[in-house]
């Protein structure tokens, strides 16, 4: 009769060895040897006639290999439900005498295997100790809010001339050699800048100048260092090159623009904010300030979380089985590595690993699921962040979202990252309420040194 026995050999690390003796699989060796005697054609013999000596010695060493497996698999999986045994991946074989088999002579065969085991995870979330950041608005981030949403109720007009910082200028750069005649294939590019954008010394050039207007110019003259480096991005030049700073160009004015800012008044006000009823400079900054506030709420809620993740990884204490882990990427390592490289590379699997262990824990601990709405609401996001909102530009806007869903949700590479984003998030919002947070004010620059991500 076949026999399971176990031995640990490790942290959270056994050996299993399955013997499998003749008794075993001599009927069923027997049984095999005769199906195939009945349905084999083998030349100089009659089907169904052929000699059970002759089939045995042609396919009994591969009819045993293969009812000796079956056999040893089935008891491996009946001694691990038998044991409710949770395993930390599949049972990895490690030796097997089953390479020897002699169709003369049944005998056992012996089959090892290694296993890991899960660990206990235990957590309590009153004991997750965090910071949650209330940050603090400066005025100066709501002036520049504030001009932002009058630029974009704003009115362009055409000057005459070139009067302002502010103006808008549609130019083209033509490349010319050193006495200012144009190369023949040289860069040729049209672009928009703000007079602004240009160098002080050279922007007093540009004052008076109307549409048409040109100007020799190299671009370490027409630019300062940032503005010069924008500039060289857009040509597909290298900006650490000094040559191609001192490229010279013929510039050309195509257009001339002003854009003249709404005014703060009621009709501003209610262009902005339709129904909000804003009658007041004041009030209308209020709501700014409010909708900013929004905003960081939710990003120190997500910095938040990161805190959570990384207090778990690093306070939980979880016992992994390492020597079992790192024979198992050796054995499934389908890039080649060295022994050494996997070992290099072992931290950081261990704390995805870890990780996986807490969220799996969590996710039953907290109840949290995620649906096919999840997935379907996290693809509309997606599409609206790259449309910038402007889904109206597609007609039925819900059909239209819907439909993309759809489409996206057939990407098994989504659903798969996705899937992990929406549970983290869930998990941690649901730890939210039982953790310990200490609020504390912090300025929106010492805020953005924070960090802000996760691995999961």
């Amino acid at each position: 009769m076949a026999t399971v026995t176990r031995e640990n050999i490790g942290l959270l690390h056994d050996k299993i060895t399955v013997i499998v003796a003749p008794s075993d699989y001599t009927t069923s060796y027997k049984k095999g040897l005769r199906k195939v005697a009945e349905t084999a054609s083998i030349p100089g013999f009659r089907k169904g006639k052929v000699p059970e000596s002759v089939v045995n010695k042609m396919y009994g060493e591969k009819i045993i290999y293969d009812e000796v497996s079956k056999i040893a698999d089935k008891e491996l999986k009946d001694f691990f439900g038998r044991e409710q045994i949770n395993l930390f991946y599949q049972p990895l074989p490690v030796s097997s005498s089953i390479d020897k088999i002699d169709i003369a002579n049944l005998k056992e065969y012996e089959f090892g295997f290694e296993i890991g085991l899960r660990p206990e995870i235990n957590i309590n979330p009153e004991e997750i100790k965090v910071t949650r950041y209330v940050i603090d608005i400066p005025e100066s981030m709501i002036d520049a809010q504030t001009e932002k949403v009058q630029s974009e109720l704003g009115t362009m007009s055409d000057p005459e001339t070139v009067s302002s910082d502010e103006d808008l200028l549609n130019v083209t750069f033509a490349e010319t050699d050193a006495t200012g005649n144009l190369i023949e294939g040289g860069i040729d590019k049209a672009t928009s800048l703000n007079v602004k954008h240009f160098a002080p010394e050279f922007r007093k050039s540009l004052f008076g100048l109307k549409v048409d207007a040109i100007i020799d110019a190299s671009l370490n003259v027409a630019f300062d260092d940032i503005e010069r480096g924008y500039i060289l991005d857009e040509f597909g030049l290298d900006k650490e090159d000094l040559t191609n700073a001192a490229k010279t160009f013929k510039i050309t004015i195509t257009k001339i623009g002003l854009l003249e800012k709404a005014q703060l008044n009621e009709v501003f006000f209610e262009q902005a904010y339709p129904e909000k009823g804003i009658k007041t400079e004041q009030a209308f900054r209020e709501q700014i300030k409010s909708e900013i506030a929004i905003f960081f709420a939710e990003q120190s809620r997500k910095q938040m979380h990161d805190q959570i993740y990384h207090y778990l990884l690093d306070n939980s204490d979880i016992a992994m089985p390492k020597e079992f882990l790192l024979k198992m990427l050796e054995a499934t390592d389908d890039k080649h590595r060295s022994a050494e490289e996997i070992a290099n590379d072992y931290p950081a699997f261990e704390s995805q690993t870890k990780w996986s262990l807490i969220s799996a824990h969590l996710q039953t601990a907290e109840n949290v699921m995620v649906t096919q709405d999840d997935l379907k609401q996290a693809a509309k996001r997606m599409l609206l962040q790259q449309l910038g909102g402007q889904v109206q530009l597609f007609g039925d806007n819900d059909k239209f979202l819907d439909d993309y869903a759809e489409r996206v949700m057939k990407d098994q590479k989504f659903v798969s990252e996705q899937y992990y984003v929406i549970l983290a998030d869930k998990i941690f919002t649901s730890l939210e309420t039982k953790i310990t947070a200490i609020e504390e004010s912090i300025d929106v620059d010492t805020f953005g040194t924070k960090v802000h991500h996760h691995h999961y």
